[in-house]
């Protein structure tokens, strides 16, 4: 395995010194002008609508063309954005009533890019919508907590009071799931057919879509790139020195840094080049680019279907992760600097613990757990259970990316090793997570990395109620299908547990679950890489659940 790595990086060097223009196919563009910043992503947004994104390239864009009530900034810490404070129960905005609660908000006065102004009764209405079970949005865990959204000072105004059933921790980060949507906007798609809401122009056509960010959308070419102009004198951003953002989408992450090389684009996004495509940039184009290596609490795994037969039994789940030399993997493409996970909470999670079943590399372990959950060689070497079943099983990813790809080829090697077949069928990311994830047809392994917030939970990934299917409007995130009910109940729990204490040990008993039953295969957490010539000011890159790079892309500026 040294000798391929050695071979690997070579290759990649090399590629690195040719490709000083664009890849064929990629075409050259002039450098960007002064008050213009060109980002380089290796997806595309599948939707702008906050309720139906689920792609992290969405949040890049969402970050300008939108005001979050409350936002992340690059030390992690919260600060109020769209609303003039957030909730405490030190002063009386935040309070418990039993397990109810009630939360009282300000919003800032500021208008949506088509000039009307932002309302209470935006956030009255995308809560409605939200509620509605026939509209397929992301999630509605939230949503069906909250009681009713009053309009302290009429629909007009800017007061708001929330009443919730019942307690959940981080209600103060904003003041409904998603916030202000436009009413005058959105409301005749909804009312035409809320099913089919996700397929309406708004979040998919520039000329029906309106926020009320820093920047409007004015162009999105499909499957090319995408552009937003600045806000002049916008109430909470000012006017933005720079003026127009494009994206490019450039799924190849070899030719996006042939991009980056040529000068074509000033940055390349968090979600862009691989850590090893980012580690040979700092060295061989040192001065050209800053190169930062940021800590994210971003977690690759691969997502088991128990509704495939041959997943469903533990032993084989906890074969396939004992058969996975995960360290190789990590020591091998990312010099150690990506370590190995064993639960879904990245190390820096608050609510992480070590404390957990682990699965170290063992072929003879591996093997012995398939043959106790009734597996035989057959004569081509791969395993049969008693009814003649092979255990072969397809493995999916996003196609172009070159670091999954190669772990994908690892990890077909080490498994074939104990038995078990491994085909891969990839998808450009797009479909992926538009349709074989979310809407579980993948059939078996599906990698991919989930982005997370220091106040994530499992209630969205991996409590019952969160797997997504066609009645519910596909909504939730546990694409596994995976049931338990001790994990149900510690999940709820530390989602209500205002108690920091206690929630911490809520999230460590989940960790706990989580490593014994396997409904995904942790592999190694992330750093956030990203690239940008060294004349932007204000970069500050940061990867953590719907805060990106563009998070205060306001401020940026050109020296």
């Amino acid at each position: 395995m040294r000798v391929r790595w050695d071979w690997l990086s070579l290759l990649l060097v090399m590629l690195l010194t040719l490709v000083m223009w664009p890849a064929a196919g990629v075409q050259a563009q002039p450098t960007a002008g002064r008050d213009t910043v060109v980002i380089g992503i290796s997806q595309e947004p599948d939707y702008l609508n906050p309720m139906f994104a689920e792609m992290s390239a969405a949040a890049s864009v969402q970050s300008t063309i939108f005001t979050a009530d409350v936002e992340r900034d690059s030390a992690w810490k919260l600060f109020p954005q769209g609303v003039e404070y957030m909730p405490s129960l030190k002063d009386n905005t935040w309070r418990l009533d039993g397990e109810k609660m009630t939360l009282v908000w300000k919003v800032k006065a500021r208008n949506w890019s088509d000039g009307k102004p932002v309302t209470c009764g935006d956030y009255v209405f995308g809560h409605s919508v939200a509620r509605n079970e026939q509209v397929p949005v992301v999630v509605r865990d939230l949503t069906t907590r909250i009681a009713n959204v009053v309009c302290s000072k009429g629909a007009e105004g800017l007061d708001i009071t929330v009443n919730w059933k019942d307690r959940y921790a981080f209600a103060n980060i904003s003041v409904t799931q998603y916030g202000a949507t436009p009413r005058h906007a959105l409301e005749r798609y909804y009312r035409d057919n809320p099913a089919k809401l996700n397929e309406a122009p708004y979040g998919n056509d520039p000329k029906f879509t309106v926020g009320d960010g820093a920047y409007r959308l004015v162009e999105w070419r499909k499957g090319s790139s995408l552009t937003v102009e600045a806000v002049p004198n916008h109430a909470i951003f000012g006017t933005p020195r720079v003026k127009r953002i494009t994206w490019r989408f450039v799924p190849d992450t070899n030719a996006l840094v042939a991009n980056m090389l040529s000068g074509a684009i000033d940055v390349v996004a968090t979600i862009g080049i691989t850590f090893d495509q980012a580690v040979q940039l700092d060295k061989q184009a040192a001065g050209r680019f800053k190169v930062y290596f940021e800590p994210a609490l971003t977690w690759e795994h691969i997502d088991l279907n128990f509704d495939n037969p041959l997943l469903q039994d533990v032993r084989v789940r906890r074969a396939l992760a004992h058969g996975i030399n995960r360290e190789a993997i990590s020591q091998q493409l990312f010099e150690g600097r990506q370590p190995v996970s064993n639960t879904y909470l990245p190390a820096r999670h608050p609510g992480y613990t070590d404390a957990v079943q682990k699965y170290p590399y063992d072929p003879a372990r591996a093997r012995a757990l398939l043959q106790e959950a009734g597996f035989t060689p057959g004569p081509d070497g791969i395993l049969r259970n008693a009814a003649g079943q092979r255990l072969s099983l397809e493995l999916n990813t996003t196609a172009g990316n070159r670091i999954r790809e190669q772990v994908e080829q690892i990890i077909q090697q080490n498994l074939k090793d104990i038995g078990i077949e491994i085909t891969i069928q990839n998808f450009p990311a797009r479909v992926y997570f538009g349709e074989i994830t979310n809407q579980r047809k993948y059939k078996a392994l599906a990698m991919y990395a989930w982005t997370i917030a220091p106040t994530s939970d499992c209630a969205d990934l991996y409590t019952s109620e969160s797997i997504p299917n066609e009645k519910n409007g596909w909504a939730g995130q546990n694409y596994p299908g995976y049931k338990n009910a001790d994990m149900d109940k510690t999940c709820k729990a530390a989602r209500a547990e205002v108690d920091e204490a206690k929630r911490i040990q809520l999230l460590n008993e989940s960790a706990q679950i989580f490593a014994r039953d396997l409904p995904a295969l942790p592999l190694y957490n992330r750093a956030s890489v990203s690239a940008a010539k060294p004349g932007l000011q204000n970069y500050l890159p940061v990867q953590l659940s719907g805060t990106y790079e563009t998070w205060n892309a306001s401020k940026w500026y050109w020296q």
